[in-house]
């Protein structure tokens, strides 16, 4: 039982590194965190900055014994979900376990205190760079990420109240997942809306694409066919929108849930590409209909509301774009940005703390 009260406050942190698969270690060279190409400065609340301090107390003895540097690196070869995973599932306890897999030891309520203060860190930086991430995604998700007031324009129908009211739903929880993050039953109340928003933008994507297909088989009854050919764009635009709401929610969801299992990750990557690539197919086939329509009609039959003759020209242009743009079975940028968003918080990600709290992320290659 000796080995009960030899080991010192650096053992444990070092095998409190070993278990959780995390490495800490002071950096004395010089790092341009201006290039914001390389390095994010992670935006930290108060309660975070107060999590960030408590390590940093814990580092002069444990890691460096007295020497204070200007920063240190902490470096996570399998990214944040596998130490937060060692982690979740009953922490340490008191019991140490050493290289060879044995109980080295017992931890005293004292080093515990090092524990905690890697806990709430990690759950701090998987957060914000959950964030980051997150922000990233919404770049690239431009219908969903219009003002409201833009949506609303091209809208209509008898799901336009509701897919309005959860893209709110959905844009808040974006805008706010640092803070929600940090509330344990709020964080479980928005997964379960997540999931409802999901389902509905499923309800409204399969709306808009029966409409979109029934204004298209339905066009050559009409004398006027310009606003039919108009109501195809909105319908278009309104399919774009849901099945953006399809993929935030989604990924929102895994996010929140920080569920990173491989298999679960491979099963929602492989299900959100097969419903947007039918989705699109599908869009496909009514936009090609649509393209033989416009190109066999007589210019002066195309016509607005207000009757006036429209630019054929122009509408065959757009239409082609829109079917060029279905047409391509290659990689799209939409299914690089859901592999990506899945799967990049689970390589390697390397931290660099300064010591007055200030906390950089650099993504490595996996």
């Amino acid at each position: 039982m000796n080995n009960q009260t030899n080991l010192t406050e650096t053992d444990i942190f070092r095998l409190l590194q070993q278990t959780a698969d995390f490495d800490i270690t002071p950096y004395e060279g010089n790092i341009n965190f201006d290039d914001s190409s390389k390095y994010t400065k992670l935006e930290l609340s108060t309660a975070q900055k107060i999590h960030i301090n408590a390590l940093l107390q814990q580092l002069p003895s444990a890691v460096i014994a007295g020497k204070l540097p200007q920063m240190y690196t902490i470096t996570f070869p399998e990214g944040l979900p596998h130490t937060l995973m060692q982690l979740k599932n009953g922490g340490f306890s008191t019991s140490i376990i050493g290289m060879d897999g044995k109980i080295a030891g017992v931890a005293s309520l004292a080093p515990m205190v090092a524990e905690a203060a890697i806990l709430g860190v990690f759950t701090v930086m998987s957060v914000i760079t959950g964030q980051f991430f997150l922000f990233q995604i919404n770049k690239e998700l431009k219908k969903i990420n219009q003002t409201l007031d833009k949506i609303v324009e091209f809208l209509y129908g008898d799901k336009k109240a509701e897919l309005l009211s959860e893209i709110s739903f959905v844009k808040c929880v974006h805008e706010n997942f640092n803070s929600i993050m940090m509330q344990e039953q709020q964080r479980i109340a928005t997964i379960s809306g997540l999931q409802q928003s999901k389902k509905v933008a499923i309800k409204d994507v399969e709306f808009y694409m029966c409409d979109l297909e029934n204004t298209v088989n339905d066009i050559q009854e009409y004398k006027n066919v310009g606003t039919e050919i108009e109501h195809c764009f909105q319908s278009k635009d309104c399919l774009e929108l849901s099945i953006q709401l399809y993929i935030a929610s989604t990924l929102l969801e895994v996010y929140y849930s920080q569920n990173h299992d491989k298999n679960y990750i491979k099963y929602i990557e492989d299900e959100m590409w097969n419903y947007i690539r039918k989705s699109e197919k599908r869009m496909l086939k009514s936009f090609s209909s649509l393209q033989t329509i416009i190109n066999h009609t007589k210019p002066y039959k195309i016509k607005d509301k207000n009757n006036n003759v429209m630019d054929k020209d122009n509408l065959q242009q757009q239409c082609n774009k829109v079917v060029q743009v279905l047409e391509n079975e290659d990689v799209t940028s939409i299914q690089k940005l859901i592999h990506s968003a899945l799967y990049t918080v689970t390589q390697k990600v390397e931290y660099y703390i300064r010591n007055n709290g200030d906390v950089y992320s650099k993504i490595l290659d996996s």
